[in-house]
């Protein structure tokens, strides 16, 4: 669900599209490594985050980073590397994002290692981290992958 700013009655279209804005970052129920808190995103919660979601799809679709990731989900583990990297992302500790995912830490930190090998980040620095989040949205607002031939 998407929450738009709190508006004068006249100004309710700029809420309901800033709530449209915002249902594109909540994660559908049952998603992989979703957080249930994730399900209901507040616009205004958003901050300069909700300018990502301005750049046309078929951008976000192309940037390396985000191809990357969407190899990476396509190979036998990789939705699972994916998954392990979003929850990473979103706790910021191996161990909170083994509890998420029901799973052990050293499982965790082998789809994490590879990852990074994939992908060439090292997500134990702060920047490559920035990276991986940022290329999760512009995944995530990209919409889903087109089917493989």
């Amino acid at each position: 669900m998407g929450v738009g700013g709190n508006v004068d009655g006249l100004a309710a279209e700029a809420s309901w599209a800033q709530a449209r804005l915002a249902l594109r970052f909540a994660s559908p129920a049952g998603a992989p490594a979703a957080d249930p808190g994730d399900a209901v995103v507040d616009h205004d919660a958003l901050g300069p985050l909700a300018l990502l979601a301005e750049i046309p799809t078929a951008r976000l679709r192309d940037q390396p980073d985000v191809r990357a990731l969407d190899a990476l989900a396509r190979t036998d583990s990789g939705a699972l590397d994916v998954a392990a990297l979003e929850a990473f992302c979103r706790t910021g500790s191996l161990r909170q994002a083994a509890a998420a995912l029901y799973l052990h830490h050293s499982s965790v930190a082998a789809r994490l290692a590879h990852v990074e090998d994939a992908l060439g980040w090292r997500l134990d620095e702060p920047g490559d981290r920035f990276r991986a989040q940022l290329a999760l949205w512009a995944r995530k607002l990209a919409g889903p992958l087109e089917p493989v031939p």
